[in-house]
């Protein structure tokens, strides 16, 4: 089963204070992974005899499929980066990744859509929705370049995180044609932001200026893109080094270490996504709530 089947709703009162609990500072964990390793995993994506393809017009192959077996059969590494609690997400979501192109700014939660048409197979009262979004495991496996050194750029996760349905933030609506499957923001202005402890943002700060200095050396998007965002941690793209960060925390990745010049041709990623239960007193309130439903 797919995890919207296990998720209370992005935007209801338990499951955002349930997220908000549970946020944790970005972290990169160095050489996990061997290149024996690394070469058995990405092989992967094209080993299972049912997967599902899609492809972005920029040129982006997302590949799912043959998920929980990778989490099964490297269990130790991934749990020493994402913490122990992973064993208990009731699924592994996520997909592996070919890109030739930097990502810009979004959150990883879930689409209302998707979520929506698993009301029908699964409704709200099943006791098996007792479960958020949580962490993401996102493991560089290879970059493909012409150069005579690797530089996959770097990793941006920003101190905000934005507790609701997946997004894209594409402030001032500089960049055309984004190829995405989520909703994209333009006006950041209404957004309710919360930082690395989780506390609320203030609004008033969501048009902040960007602080520059990082932004010349580090991002290449329009300036209006990262208005009243902060960096929380820049952490390189290195084949064995995985990254783990909050699902709903605002990310991006750039084009190289010298923002003006694209130093690798396309790059391939693995992401692992996991669900986290109710705190108990959560779970009570949610339980309460479905039986006054079921009434």
């Amino acid at each position: 089963m797919i995890r919207e089947h296990y998720m209370l709703p992005m935007d209801h009162p338990i499951a955002i204070e349930n997220i908000r609990r549970h946020i944790e500072p970005s972290r990169k964990f160095d050489n996990v992974f061997s290149k024996e390793e690394l070469d058995d995993i990405w092989k992967r994506a094209f080993s299972d005899a049912h997967p599902n393809v899609r492809m972005n017009r920029n040129g982006t192959v997302l590949i799912s499929g043959n998920l929980t077996s990778i989490y099964n059969d490297f269990k130790e590494q991934i749990n020493k980066c994402v913490g122990l609690k992973a064993s208990a997400s009731p699924t592994v979501g996520g997909n592996f990744f070919m890109t030739p192109q930097q990502y810009g700014l979004h959150n990883d939660s879930i689409r209302p859509h998707d979520f929506n048409w698993t009301v029908e197979q699964v409704p709200m009262n099943d006791s098996r929705r007792k479960y958020t979004c949580w962490r993401n495991f996102l493991l560089p496996l290879w970059i493909g370049t012409h150069q005579d050194t690797e530089d996959g750029g770097q990793f941006i996760a920003f101190d905000q995180r934005d507790i609701g349905w997946a997004k894209v933030y594409n402030g001032g609506n500089k960049t055309p044609n984004i190829a995405s499957v989520y909703e994209i923001v333009t006006d950041y202005t209404t957004l309710q932001w919360y930082d690395g402890h989780g506390s609320l943002i203030s609004q008033e700060k969501n048009s902040t200026p960007f602080d520059k200095e990082i932004f010349n050396q580090h991002i290449n998007t329009p300036y209006e893109r990262v208005a009243g965002l902060s960096v929380e941690s820049i952490l390189d793209w290195t084949p064995g080094s995985p990254m783990v960060f909050d699902a709903v925390q605002i990310h991006a990745s750039n084009s190289g270490t010298n923002k003006n010049t694209k130093s690798w041709n396309s790059k391939m990623g693995l992401l692992l996504t996991f669900l986290i239960e109710l705190d108990d007193d959560l779970m009570v309130e949610w339980e309460r709530e479905q039986q006054a439903m079921s009434k």
